[in-house]
């Protein structure tokens, strides 16, 4: 959609939109934004009148907080997503999808310059047992969390730091020059995890404890590479303190 504007005096303004389709579209309500000094906001929604070919602002009503919801959502049509959902989808609104990779074998490459002695040399990459994680990518954010078991999470299932280096102890995960897929449709997931997975891992960004193992993250991911275990030890997991639904009530995946 574009949007032209021009100012024809200080209580007019004339606008042209061009729409993707031939489609008409009619002004039906204006929404009016208060702030306050102390950061609070107030709207109203006035419906808007035609007088003599002219548009007019009639009274209005407090919005409330389900209709400004509702209005984001439809605001937000641009990028929803339609068609069948894999089960690994968890969580969508708007942009946010939030979805689930099953534990299991994945490929894992390192690049870890000076750290030669931890990790057994500068390049490393295995096939190694991981957990289950759980994704979340937006517009403004791209993170990842680990989960024990292999059911599908669900909003009671607890969320653990993700093992990896590059990732911080929020589940940020540091981009870097890695290319990422562009949007968020559920038919990106397997791109977006490619874009994780086959990534070089170069150094842990979590302040605290990356894993809970003896030797700490290099110590443990050189085992990992050479084979010490048959499936992932998610003892070794740090615990988030949070669940899924937690986070997602919270905002603070995006």
């Amino acid at each position: 959609m574009r949007l032209d504007a021009k100012g024809t005096d200080m209580n007019q303004a004339e606008f042209s939109i061009r729409t993707q389709t031939d489609g008409v579209l009619r002004l039906d309500r204006a929404v009016l934004i208060y702030h306050g000094a102390s950061g609070s906001a107030f709207a109203t929604v006035h419906a808007v009148e035609d007088a003599d070919g002219e548009a007019v602002i009639g009274a209005g009503q407090a919005m409330t907080p389900r209709a400004a919801i509702d209005l984001a959502r439809a605001l937000s049509k641009s990028v929803a997503h339609a068609g069948f959902l894999p089960e690994t989808v968890l969580y969508m609104d708007g942009d946010l999808l939030v979805w689930w990779l099953p534990p299991g074998k994945r490929h894992i490459s390192f690049r870890t310059e000076g750290h030669e002695q931890q990790m057994g040399a500068v390049e490393r990459g295995e096939t190694v047992p991981q957990p289950g994680l759980v994704f979340a990518a937006s517009n403004r954010a791209w993170k990842v969390w680990a989960v024990k078991g292999s059911a599908r999470p669900t909003p009671a299932t607890p969320l653990y730091q993700a093992p990896y280096f590059n990732v911080y102890a929020n589940g940020d995960i540091c981009q870097g020059n890695v290319p990422v897929p562009e949007g968020t449709t559920a038919e990106k997931i397997g791109a977006w995890n490619d874009a994780f997975l086959r990534s070089y891992f170069t150094h842990p960004n979590a302040q605290g404890e990356l894993v809970s193992y003896r030797g700490g993250a290099y110590a443990f991911w050189r085992d990992m590479l050479d084979g010490k275990f048959s499936r992932f030890p998610e003892r070794v997991l740090v615990d988030a303190k949070t669940t899924l639904g937690a986070l997602l009530g919270m905002k603070e995946v995006a």
